[in-house]
């Protein structure tokens, strides 16, 4: 399945990286396939088990990232349904009702009521998903020896953290522990 990244009418911002620097950019309003980092532009990355790429995203002050390979598309603000007391709210996108899982809500803090700054549609296993988030922020290329084991285990869905230089060592979601 081709990822797709797309920015909706408020620039977003989107940094590409390198094993030597990073780069941040604003980009107006289009869609745009989601390509890992490139040694220079026009080329693609070889690919490497020794890096691996994460989006990062907030939730109220928390920052989590996410394995780049699970992320299919960076959604701008999203209004959701929420059918009913009990049942899971869902993001219809193009057609297909997705399930959401709200990250505030997830981590202790007030749920989004019916829509949300931010979302992040990435396969879960089998499953597609939706993730509402306070703001989806960077694309990070980290060595992978930088991700460890997570010694806390009060978030279910973080079995990993990853130090990401400046922003510390923050949790590594794994999307197949989110249902």
């Amino acid at each position: 399945m081709q990822r797709v990244l797309a920015a909706h009418p408020s620039s977003t911002r989107y940094s590409t990286s390198t094993r030597h620097h990073c780069d941040a950019v604003q980009i107006p309003f289009h869609r745009f396939v989601l390509q890992p980092s490139s040694p220079s532009a026009g080329e693609p990355a070889p690919s490497s088990p020794a890096f691996i790429e994460v989006v990062v995203v907030r939730a109220g002050t928390h920052l989590f990232a996410i394995d780049v390979e699970a992320a299919i598309e960076i959604r701008g603000p999203e209004s959701f349904d929420r059918p009913g007391s009990g049942t899971r709210p869902h993001l219809t996108v193009r057609g297909h009702a997705l399930p959401v899982v709200d990250l505030r809500q997830a981590i202790g803090l007030s749920a989004f009521a019916h829509g949300c700054p931010a979302m992040l549609l990435m396969h879960a296993g089998p499953e597609t998903l939706a993730l509402a988030v306070d703001e989806v922020r960077d694309i990070e290329s980290v060595p992978r020896h930088k991700m460890q084991p997570a010694a806390d285990t009060s978030l279910g869905f973080c079995s990993h953290r990853i130090a990401l230089g400046a922003l510390g060592e923050i949790p590594l979601i794994d999307p197949t522990r989110l249902r």
